[in-house]
């Protein structure tokens, strides 16, 4: 790809295509703009046979996304699973794409590729703004959870594991460049940084224009106050072309000025994260570190945790005893291994997969179910009576949990989506609940998560107070209750879903209510809430 052609690629900027659905959300739907991408690939092709004098830029191009679908060959899933692979996907076909339309306008053989483009427009996926949104936070999101080296991830390199292609300089100065936009200063500086290195590895690094380049990313820094690196780029401008950029001398001394005295301001300084923000708070880091294992149960918890065959609760007791494992005692946490098989399993994913929609939460000042950005995920609900699989899953937990299944809310599937997450949150309601507009009238006495999938990296189910970590397994259940006896809330059980940080990450919610429990779980004579009060505003 000639130079002029590689930056006019940044130089266009972030436009909003046209979009047949929101794709960051779910993983799912990724498939579809890789399709898409073998569609443009095709036409792009069509036209560089009948313009050779394009193909020296053009081919190349085509080469370099060819080398990214033989790739994702071998397993789609796996490709579309990685959080890089899917922001460059999103990047190609937001940015990059009608960066090739812009060069064939201005030939005289454009109109057949043109009009083939426009008739895609109307009929293909392409992402949208608010894709490229969430495709950006969601690699910021993996890079913070898990403390992720911007340059190892940059690289491929997840966890020190290679799982895809690196990103290219313009890969990485375009999502530095959207977080500019969006106001994420300090985590602009690491991905512009790591823009620029790779730049100065090119070949074409000490032409004119990409040192022209290199200007407009040192003002970025000089704008966030990073004068260490808006004082590098000059350095080293200043060191190819010294005479033909006399210009940036005052700037500079300017910069090593700022330096010495230690002056702090720009954007990175006037922009502070309010004080009740949550995600500075000391519960949201607590979530982080049992997401990165840095916090688990202490040895003396799981003293006396057991592993046991567990026969049921006699209703209809099945043939095969479940294979229960206690995780926690108090509050009591179990994961069954084996529940349902990975035939069933599967099934359960493409029943789900054509209905799926953004999942939503439930807004507290607006009592309303809404989508939010600590929830990146997708899903659709079933009746148990709809498919066998699924009235199997309702009778095991009933089995398992002794509990009556005729207040249990729809089977719930969700899919995770890029870096998709869950931050921690309750599943019962809060006292400002308004039962009036909901059907089962009563609280969520249990939840119960069946696995449908394996996650490669992250993705775990957390639980900060506790903490504890569980991870995915396809065919098991985990299961807990979210209220204690008197009915209240049990704040120890907050849970979150980890980002996921290479995978896919299926799984069914169970969600129970209080309704006709009372025979099977009844309450105590005396309130037992106490000891989860202390959670309940934890700081």
């Amino acid at each position: 790809m000639k130079l002029s052609a590689a930056f006019g690629i940044l130089l266009l900027g972030l436009q909003v295509l046209a979009s047949n659905g929101e794709f960051f959300s779910s993983t799912s739907g990724l498939e579809q703009l890789l399709r898409t991408e073998v569609m443009l690939m095709i036409e792009l092709q069509k036209y560089v046979n009948e313009i050779r004098q394009h193909a020296d830029i053009l081919q190349g191009e085509i080469d370099a996304i060819k080398s990214e679908h033989l790739s994702a060959a071998n397993s789609v899933e796996g490709y579309l699973n990685n959080p890089v692979n899917a922001f460059r996907l999103i990047k190609r076909l937001h940015s990059d794409w009608e960066t090739f339309e812009s060069t064939v306008e201005r030939e005289p053989s454009r109109t057949n590729f043109l009009g083939a483009m426009a008739g895609h427009r109307e009929n293909l996926s392409f992402p949208t703004q608010e894709d490229f949104v969430g495709t950006a936070l969601a690699m910021t999101r993996l890079q913070q959870t898990y403390q992720l080296d911007v340059g190892e991830l940059a690289s491929g390199m997840l966890n020190g594991i290679k799982y895809g292609a690196a990103m290219s300089w313009q890969d990485c100065f375009v999502l530095g460049q959207h977080l500019y936009s969006m106001r994420d200063f300090n985590n602009t500086v690491p991905w512009m940084q790591q823009s620029m290195q790779l730049l100065v590895k090119q070949s074409y690094s000490k032409d004119s224009e990409a040192l022209d380049f290199m200007e407009t990313v040192m003002g970025y820094h000089e704008s966030m106050g990073d004068y260490e690196n808006a004082l590098h780029l000059i350095n080293h401008v200043l060191a190819v072309q010294p005479d033909q950029r006399l210009h940036l001398l005052e700037t500079r001394a300017h910069l090593e000025q700022l330096i010495s005295d230690g002056v702090k301001r720009g954007l990175m300084h006037e922009v502070a994260r309010s004080p009740d923000d949550y995600h500075i708070s000391r519960e949201y880091r607590v979530y982080q570190q049992v997401c990165r294992e840095e916090l688990r149960p202490a040895p003396a918890a799981q003293r006396y945790l057991r592993c046991r065959l567990f026969a049921g609760n006699g209703r209809k007791s099945s043939y095969v005893p479940y294979k229960l494992e206690e995780l926690h005692l108090d509050p009591y946490i179990i994961q069954v291994h084996d529940v349902i098989s990975a035939r069933d399993t599967a099934e359960l994913q493409h029943l789900a997969r054509p209905e799926l929609q953004r999942s939503q939460v439930y807004s507290r000042t607006g009592h309303e179910h809404i989508s939010a950005n600590f929830r990146t995920s997708q899903g659709t609900t079933f009746e148990y009576t709809e498919h066998p699989i699924m009235q199997k899953m309702s009778h095991h937990v009933a089995e398992i949990s002794g509990l009556d299944m005729r207040s249990a809310e729809q089977l719930q599937i969700a899919n995770y989506g890029i870096g998709g997450h869950y931050e921690p949150h309750m599943d019962s309601f809060p006292d400002s609940y308004d039962y009036s507009l909901n059907m089962y009238k009563t609280n969520r006495l249990a939840t119960g998560i069946y696995y449908l999938s394996n996650v490669e990296a992250g993705g775990g189910t957390a639980f900060p107070f506790l903490p504890l970590l569980v991870t995915p397994e396809r065919g098991s259940l985990l299961f807990w209750y979210n209220l204690h006896r008197s009915g209240d809330p049990d704040y120890r059980t907050k849970h979150a879903a980890c980002p996921v940080l290479q995978g896919s990450k299926w799984i069914a919610n169970v969600w129970i209510r209080l309704s006709n429990q009372d025979q099977v779980r009844p309450c105590e004579l005396q309130r037992d809430h106490e000891i989860s009060l202390p959670y309940m505003d934890f700081k």
